[in-house]
């Protein structure tokens, strides 16, 4: 048990990376459906003729963990993730919910309406391989590694895409020209807050300012905007007079300030403030009622289920529904609109700047959980209003068979809208990625939501819950802005982990220290934002913070700031006290008893000239970003001190870097916090280059996508897998120069390359040009051998026409007996057997015409039966199998392979190990030679560094710790550098130690000749990668098709050509590598 303690504690930083995932699905199934069913508002239907009504409304939702198809009540059989693989269906448990019906004001009956299967998030709540040990997982043919975070759909992996959103409850002034396209008038100025309600479901609105000095507060209804003038909606919300509004909005003016620091109001805030009541006046709206008729009135056709409502009730649910909706209490909206256009006019006036939009100070992320939730109301409602359609459809029609009063045949009519349809929508998102829905759901696109979770290598399925993209509708943009690596960045995005192409800087992947907030505690509690937040107040109020009470109006900066939290106003604080205050409350974030969260993001915005709007802005709410540094300004009480910070705090804050000097100013750096490790900046891809900080910057972007494209050991149960196409290295290695990286992941499980000898020479006329030269005999034993595993699975049921469905099955032919040597008396083949181009590899049998089919292999490659799994649920016959074929896949001419920095090469020839040039200390020959010109101008020293230190490491049989950073860590912890601790030196004089050259150079001879070369070589051990660009699958694609002969090139491909010579033709089109093969044959 010891052991399996151990091994379960290894894998904890690694359970961290897909922590926000599973988290965010725990929520769902926890308190998210129950929250979310409970925002759904009854309908109402009324009879006329019998003068009743029925309401209908959901309550109790509950989602059963997944069981094979015909378990009983009693028995529950448990369906494992492996299965849905290898039967290529869903992972998916049952999802009920109780249906409350009520006739007029008697007693509500409840009814269980089965609303079809909920796929569910492997290694979730509801997963059987949530809370297993290493054993227990491979017990049930799953990695001793299984994070889970991801849903099997038909059998393939599917990973929710992060996605970026603004920062939820957050006003953001923005200048966009659309603006100016609403309605004549209006300006490119606007503050924009997206309203998150409990149920994670959010309202974006504007509120954008006009040319006359006034504001509209827009919002959206059905895909449509309404714009408001803000004055009704002031008046709309509370009961107060014309004075009481106009002392609130020029509260941030004042006489005695003229333009000094802090000051964000001029003269002219008064002017706008009377024009904003002028229209009141022209409106004749002069008390709160008059407003709330006013709005009900416009509104009412447009509020579904409100059509007999007075305009007062239509009203309330617009302010309440439509208008910050994140707020329950309508003094709390009338203050934060306030607030909303004091910021505002400070935009207009220039005394502050507007905000960011693509600056991560002012985003957050999309999580899984959220999504489906969000997705799933949109259904239900839809649903719902469905089942009120077909009653009230019923009831018009007047239908004799139909008695309203009777609750069987109400249920009779809603069985037409079948309930299955749920689950089917909610699968279908997953599957494709794509949102059906006709409210837009408040987000940006409709596709894109998903991809397939690939499990190419560890390190691509790794990356797939750690990236994050900016959003599909940014693609196209032609603008760069959005792509940009900004300063708020730093910590939370890797700024090395990016694709270089059409994704650059739109698909940007977490550090290895950030992580995602959530409704989980650290211990996996589940927070009570109610007490947190009247915890936060408590303390705000003891440090002098004047709270927000009904009729009393505030002043503005620079003599105080506003204090939000999570986008309520809930006081002010006095500018002199506002610092200590910040300060106490990161004393008590690092206190477990203060009831203050650790991840409490502290925003402090201080004065300035014409800088950010200040305030003091609090968030505790879930999908920020944080991430852990060191609290220096913390009294020392033998803890570490270690606080998560926020992307929007960070700005505002002095956080000390190793090896970052005074940070460019003049004094003494007020540093109040410190960065843990400089590796915390880099992704976990981008922590395992060794010495990156010793390589050009663009080589250390190629080899995190590189490292992605590699043929690694994808998979430790690969023999229980059937991935459309795996990859597997046959001969991995560890290797011998690693960061500690490797070790804090458990890379070392899932290896990615070899140790290879390589010499840095120009042998041949082979090596020029990125070319790479195999030594032959290295290639025979193994070195870079992989396979490619293809699983086909025959379906005979989908096959099958109604007719036959049941008579057809695999079995082999008794007569016919060419294909027994392939095929087995099932009708499958034997494993093991080479399956060659047009062999048989199964019989099926049709018991109607008697007939037996064999199913000839397709393609010019030959291939070898792995392995052959079938389903055995039927009972009559084998209808379903999969069959797995390995295609060997030795290293050939055209193939590509790569260093762990960014040096990319293609196999050019496979030399003689007698032809190799040897060592004259050790005869040792090279695996690997390339030319020397891969250096000068990519400047990868860090690959000539591992080199030197691979041989010290096999000479002395110990790893060599390559973390980067290493000079500025050892100068923090107040170790002093010399020049003879430089990494070279240390090097050197291990290998002089050892017998070698002090630089890694050696004398080799010519494997020809025989005699000495020239100069002495730079040879060593260096850590290779094959990558998946293999010429043989490329070859093997084209063949697929009808082709022109003579270059074997598929026909559909070649460019059409306007003039045909009479005599020639076309002519011949090459493909790169047959073009170099034919260049290299003359």
């Amino acid at each position: 048990m010891g052991a399996t303690k151990a091994d379960a504690a290894d894998y904890g930083a690694l359970r961290e990376l897909f922590r926000h995932h599973i988290e965010s699905f725990d929520h769902l199934v926890d308190r998210g459906l129950e929250t979310m069913l409970d925002k759904i508002k009854p309908v109402q239907i009324f009879d006329p003729s019998s003068d009743k009504t029925l309401k209908i409304w959901f309550a109790k939702p509950e989602v059963y963990q997944p069981q094979k198809e015909g378990s009983s009540k009693t028995s529950h059989d448990a369906l494992l993730p492996f299965e849905c693989r290898q039967a290529k269906t869903s992972y998916a448990g049952k999802f009920v919910v109780h249906l409350y019906f009520q006739y007029d004001d008697k007693v509500a009956v409840h009814e269980k309406f089965n609303f079809g299967h909920l796929p569910i998030m492997l290694k979730s709540k509801l997963c059987y391989l949530n809370g297993a040990d290493p054993q227990k997982l491979v017990s049930w043919k799953e990695e001793s590694s299984e994070m889970g975070g991801y849903f099997i759909l038909n059998g393939l992996e599917r990973v929710v895409r992060l996605l970026i959103l603004p920062k939820r409850n957050y006003p953001m002034s923005m200048v966009r020209n659309s603006f100016r396209d609403r309605r004549e008038g209006y300006t490119d100025k606007a503050v924009v807050i997206r309203c998150v309600r409990e149920d994670q479901s959010s309202v974006t609105v504007k509120l954008y300012y006009l040319q006359n000095g006034s504001a509209r507060l827009g919002f959206w209804i059905q895909a449509r905007e309404y714009l408001l003038p803000v004055g009704v909606v002031l008046k709309a919300l509370i009961d107060t007079n014309d004075h009481e509004i106009y002392s609130s909005l020029t509260s941030c003016y004042s006489e005695k300030y003229g333009r000094g620091k802090g000051v964000v109001g001029n003269q002219l805030v008064s002017e706008r403030a009377k024009i904003i009541l002028d229209e009141l006046r022209d409106l004749t709206l002069f008390t709160r009622r008059q407003c709330l008729q006013h709005i009900g009135e416009h509104f009412q056709p447009v509020m579904d289920g409100l059509e007999n409502e007075s305009f007062i009730s239509v009203a309330n649910a617009v302010l309440q529904d439509y208008i910050f909706v994140h707020l329950n209490n309508n003094y709390d909206k009338f203050n934060l609109l306030i607030f909303m256009v004091q910021k505002l006019f400070s935009l207009i006036d220039q005394t502050s700047s507007p905000d960011n939009p693509d600056s991560l100070q002012n985003q957050e992320v999309l999580l899984p959980g959220h999504l489906i939730t969000i997705y799933l109301k949109d259904k239900l409602e839809d649903w719902l209003q469905k089942a009120k359609k077909l009653l009230q459809d019923e009831l018009k029609n007047k239908a004799k068979n139909f008695d309203f009063s009777s609750l069987a045949h109400v249920k009779k009519v809603m069985d037409k809208n079948p309930g299955r349809q749920i689950g089917s929508a909610i699968e279908n998102m997953l599957k494709t990625g794509r949102l059906v829905t006709q409210s837009g759901l408040d987000l940006q696109q409709r596709a894109g939501y998903t991809v397939q979770a690939e499990r190419l290598n560890f390190l691509r399925f790794l990356s797939h819950f750690r990236a994050v993209h900016r959003g599909a509708s940014f693609a196209g943009l032609r603008t760069t802005s959005v792509r940009k690596l900004l300063p708020e960045s730093w910590g939370f995005l890797c700024p090395v982990h990016t694709p270089d192409g059409e994704p650059c800087g739109l698909l940007n992947h977490m550090t290895c220290t950030c992580r995602i907030t959530s409704f989980f505690d650290s211990k996996g509690n589940f927070r009570d934002f109610v007490k947190i937040r009247t915890s936060i107040l408590n303390v705000l109020i003891g440090i002098g913070m004047t709270p927000s009470l009904p009729k009393i109006v505030q002043a503005g900066p620079p003599d105080v700031l506003s204090v939000l939290l999570d986008g309520r106003v809930v006081g002010s604080i006095p500018s002199a006290e506002v610092e200590k205050a910040v300060s106490y409350l990161r004393r008590l974030k690092l206190s477990t008893t203060s009831g203050i969260p650790d991840d409490l993001e502290v925003g402090y915005v201080p004065l300035s000239f014409g800088g950010a709007y200040p305030g003091l802005y609090l968030f505790t709410n879930p999908s920020r970003f944080a991430r852990p540094v060191r609290n220096i300004s913390a009294p020392v009480d033998g803890s570490q001190n270690i606080e998560l910070i926020g992307p929007f705090e960070q700005v505002f804050m002095e956080i000390r870097c190793p090896d970052g000097g005074d940070g460019g100013r003049r004094n003494e750096f007020p540093a109040t916090h410190e960065e843990i490790h400089p590796t915390g900046m880099l992704s976990v891809v981008a922590n395992l280059t060794p010495w990156s900080d010793h390589n050009q910057s663009p080589r250390n972007m190629y080899q995190c996508q590189m490292a992605k494209q590699t043929m690694a050991f994808s998979s430790q149960a690969i023999h229980f897998r059937a991935d459309q196409k795996l990859y597997h290295l046959q001969t991995p290695q560890t290797p011998i120069v690693r960061t500690g990286a490797y070790t804090k992941y458990c890379i070392d499980e899932f290896p990615t390359g070899t140790n290879a000898i390589v010499a840095v020479l120009a042998y041949s006329g082979y090596d020029m040009e990125d070319a790479m030269i195999l030594n032959k005999s290295s290639v025979e034993r193994g070195m870079f051998h992989g396979q490619i595993y293809q699983t086909e699975t025959i379906d005979l049921s989908e096959q099958s026409s109604k007719s036959d469905r049941e008579q057809r099955m695999f079995r082999r032919s008794n007569t016919d007996k060419s294909a027994h040597p392939w095929i087995d008396s099932d009708g499958l083949p034997y494993v093991g057997q080479m399956i060659r181009p047009n062999e048989p590899y199964c019989s099926v049998y049709n018991e109607v015409t008697t007939t037996t089919k064999n199913h000839l292999r397709k393609g010019s490659e030959s291939a070898i039966v792995d392995y052959v799994a079938v389903d055995t649920k039927t009972k009559k016959g084998l209808q379903k199998a999969n069959i797995r074929f390995r295609h060997p896949r030795n290293p050939v001419i055209g193939d590509k392979f790569s260093s762990r920095h960014g040096q990319k090469g293609v196999c050019s020839q496979l030399w003689p190990d007698v032809d190799m040039p040897f060592s004259g200390i050790t005869g040792m020959r090279p695996d690997l030679i390339i030319n020397p010109h891969a250096f000068p101008s990519r400047m990868t020293i860090a690959m000539l560094l591992e080199s030197i230190a691979a041989k010290v490491g096999s000479l002395d049989g110990e790893f060599v710790d390559a973390t980067p950073f290493a000079s500025s860590t050892k100068k923090a912890n107040g170790e002093e550098k010399s020049e003879s601790e430089l990494l070279v030196d240390q090097i050197g004089a291990k290998l002089r130690k050892k017998g070698f050259n002090y630089h890694g150079v050696e004398v080799l001879y010519s494997g020809v000749y025989g005699t000495e070369l020239t100069c002495e070589i730079f040879i060593g051990p260096v850590y290779y990668q094959r990558l998946r660009h293999m010429v043989s699958d490329k070859f093997q694609a084209s063949s697929l098709h009808w082709n022109s002969r003579p270059g074997h090139t598929p026909a559909h491909q070649r460019k059409k050509t306007r003039w045909r010579h009479p005599i020639w033709g076309d002519g011949t089109r090459f493909h790169g590598c047959t073009r170099g093969g034919v260049f290299i044959a003359r």
